[in-house]
């Protein structure tokens, strides 16, 4: 049953139309001395010598894991990515004789083959279950941003990087601004990180939309520095200290008391939340933070308050109100 590869004029099988055809009675010395064989031309880099020597014991042996596991490296090494990662995924479920070097000769299949979230996944995996030696740790976090950079370069080719640039950014209407950044893919944040940042900085650029890129930076856990200025805010961020979107323990606080205040009162209790929540995207990062968390809630029931019964008793801060009333100007004007 002796198969020449497509070089010799015989085209050979794929792994998975070999493994279907089951095991065949054979001496055990013929496939020994194919397995060492197979080895010998590989250890010399001769792949496609050792590709078909291998081919051959999988050819008695199919799940032959040594056999596999030289098979897999030959493939990846000749350039035919798609059945090696086939072929490597099958021996990850036999059991590799060396579980590394697979997972290590997995993930590079990955990458190649351009699927870098499960190349991701794979090297998490391995870094958060500790299961690496320490002199194998910095090699595979290497791995890791090798396939980031990749990734990010890859996205950034099917993405008008100009578009980004502030001096065409700045054209666009405020819709239109937060449009391109919510189509951005995430692996495109950290190659158009400069401009990025370049946007959230100006003062011209939309507020929302530096909304949606700081929570995409803080998200995507890339780091920078960055100036940011919303009204009378204007603070310095480390984007990976960035507040909590979705836990911020101050947030938390004025919410509770917005509900324990107004419980029996749902009609006016849905109109405040909607208001609040709507400045808490609009104000972020910041969030009151000159004002008591006590201040804040009762100016936003006072506000609305005055919108139910036309009357405008607000008893706090002025200014806590001209913010208020700023911000939905704001909405107003972004929105007609």
């Amino acid at each position: 049953m002796m198969m020449k590869h497509k070089r010799g004029g015989t085209v050979r099988k794929k792994y998975r139309e070999l493994k279907r055809k089951g095991n065949v009675i054979v001496f055990p010395t013929t496939v020994n001395r194919l397995l060492s064989e197979g080895m010998t031309f590989l250890k010399e880099e001769q792949y496609e010598d050792a590709r078909d020597s291998l081919y051959q014991v999988l050819s008695y042996e199919p799940d032959h894991a040594a056999a596999l596991g030289g098979y897999a490296y030959c493939l990846y090494e000749l350039g035919e990515f798609v059945e090696a990662l086939e072929v490597c995924r099958e021996l990850l479920q036999i059991g590799p004789i060396h579980y590394l070097e697979t997972m290590e000769l997995y993930i590079s299949i990955l990458m190649q083959v351009r699927e870098f979230e499960e190349a991701e996944k794979m090297i998490e995996v391995l870094i958060e279950e500790k299961v690496l030696p320490e002199e194998r740790l910095e090699q595979f976090h290497q791995l890791r941003e090798l396939n980031e950079r990749i990734a990010a370069n890859v996205a950034t080719e099917k993405v008008d990087a100009s578009l980004y640039a502030i001096e065409n950014f700045l054209v666009l209407h405020p819709s239109e601004q937060e449009q391109l950044i919510l189509a951005l893919p995430t692996t495109s944040y950290q190659a158009l990180k400069k401009k990025l940042l370049a946007i959230i900085e100006h003062p011209e650029a939309d507020l929302l939309t530096k909304t949606y890129i700081l929570f995409m930076l803080f998200q995507e856990k890339i780091e920078a520095q960055v100036k940011v200025q919303k009204f009378h805010y204007t603070g310095v961020f480390k984007t990976e200290s960035l507040p909590d979107p979705l836990n911020n323990k101050r947030i938390r606080q004025m919410t509770n008391l917005l509900e324990d205040s107004l419980a029996k009162n749902p009609t006016r209790l849905e109109l405040v939340k909607e208001l609040f929540e709507r400045h808490i995207y609009l104000l972020y990062p910041f969030v009151w933070d000159d004002f008591k968390v006590e201040e804040v809630v009762q100016a936003y029931m006072d506000y609305t308050e005055g919108l139910f019964n036309g009357k405008t008793s607000f008893n706090e801060d002025e200014k806590l109100l001209e913010l208020i009333q700023q911000a939905e100007l704001w909405f107003e004007m972004r929105n007609g």
